[in-house]
Parts: structure tokens; sequence; C-alpha cells
């Protein structure tokens, strides 16, 4: 499912996020910034060398990287919240902000970005897709530049459909209030 929201299509895909034909890709993190075999291998030894370099990203908060060997121009790691934690919902939210406007800094014209928090966070996938939607959509309120396309891609059948639950009823809102210029 996509739509445009002012002048940036959003987009929500179920697959593979390193094969998503982007400029950048959030990658969710803990502090310490790990890369999984998943990301460095393809990647190579330069992404691993760099993130230690940074050494610490704080919860909430997003460093860039160069993407080593992949084909995206940069890689943006991303620290959101465990489950439980205090003020978890807004962490998730300044994740998702600081993330796209990151991919904004670097003049990226496309990201994509996961399921923050979900899977080993413990982060409640429904809870997570609309939290993640709001910061998304709002980010497109903003004076944006160089950001046209923004994509969610997560891996499971159910994480998707909450997803796209969660956008079809904020796109509905979107239309019924009024705001901004949305296309389906």
């Amino acid at each position: 499912m996509k739509a445009k929201i002012n002048k940036v299509i959003i987009e929500i895909q179920q697959g593979d996020i390193y094969a998503v034909d982007v400029e950048g890709l959030v990658h969710s993190t803990t502090p310490n910034l790990p890369i999984p075999p998943a990301l460095g291998e393809p990647a190579g030894e330069s992404l691993e060398e760099e993130t230690k370099l940074i050494g610490w990203c704080d919860i909430g908060a997003a460093v860039v990287t160069n993407a080593g060997n992949m084909h995206f121009k940069k890689i943006i790691h991303t620290v959101g919240p465990k489950w439980g934690e205090v003020s978890a919902r807004g962490k998730l939210a300044k994740a998702t902000w600081e993330s796209l406007w990151s991919a904004e800094d670097e003049k990226l014209k496309s990201v994509t970005l996961p399921a923050i928090s979900t899977g080993v966070a413990g982060y409640p996938v429904e809870n997570c897709a609309r939290t993640m939607l709001e910061q998304i959509i709002d980010f497109t309120f903003e004076p944006v530049k160089s950001v046209r396309h923004i994509i969610v891609c997560v891996e499971t059948e159910p994480e998707f459909d909450a997803f796209q639950t969660e956008f079809q009823r904020q796109l509905q809102s979107l239309k019924d209030n009024g705001e901004g210029k949305v296309y389906v």
C-alpha cells in the first residue's frame, strides 16, 4: 500500500529490507551499534569499523554511516526502546523522527525503515505502527527538500497487516480533517 502525502510518497511493504531499492537504510540497533551478519557480510568490514569509531548511540537517537559494499548510499543506525521502558513511546517516536531527519540531512531521496523495536525489544507491533506512522506522516508536513519516498518494510504478515491497517486509519483521519494533500 502506498499514498502520497504532501510531497512525500509513503509505502508499506513486506519483505527483505536489505533488498529495497532506496538510497538510505534505517538499521534498528542497540546503543553499542552491533552489526548483524545479515548486514555486515554484504556491507563489508568498513561498516563495522565505522560503527566502532562512532562507538555509541543513545536511545531515541540516530547516527549515519556509509553503506560499505551495499547498494545504499547511507545507513542510518537508530536505537529504539525496549517495551516497558520509561517513556518508550516517546523514545520510539524520537528514533523515527531522528532517522527521517538524518535522511534529509544527508540529502537522500528515499529511505526504508523497519518496524523499530519490535522483535527482540518486545515492542507491540500495533503500537509501533501507530507511533512510527504518526511521525512519518508529521514529517511530510515539514519543509522537506530531499526525502520524497519513505518505505516501511516489515518481515512478517502480522507486521504488514498491522502497519497497513494503521496507515489506512491515519490516511482516513487526514482526509476527514482536510489536513495536507493526500493521494492514495
